[in-house]
């Protein structure tokens, strides 16, 4: 039961390494793509706020990485604008 305890964490570490918040993944994401587009290169984000006026929708969207975060602002369903944080990514409180 010992022997398979070191694989068992190895693969975990493996996983949490591969996040997909990274410099590389920020650059393929460009304006004007669809929000589908951006889920396929970075997956679901694990923070979603928005809102809008009249008929105007935004969300602001953040995806957490280890060590920098990825923030994309949609208009409708689109890329409108995007930012990458460097550092921390803990959630706002």
């Amino acid at each position: 039961m010992r022997t398979g305890l070191p694989a068992l964490i190895a693969a975990i570490l493996l996983l949490t390494a591969c996040s997909a918040v990274t410099q590389e993944n920020y650059g393929r994401i460009e304006s004007g793509m669809s929000r589908e587009q951006v889920y396929q290169i970075i997956g679901e984000p694990d923070e979603v706020s928005g809102g809008g006026f009249d008929q105007i929708q935004f969300a602001a969207e953040t995806w957490r990485g280890r060590d920098r975060s990825i923030h994309i602002v949609f208009g409708g369903d689109v890329v409108a604008f995007k930012s990458i944080r460097l550092g921390r990514t803990e959630p706002r409180p």
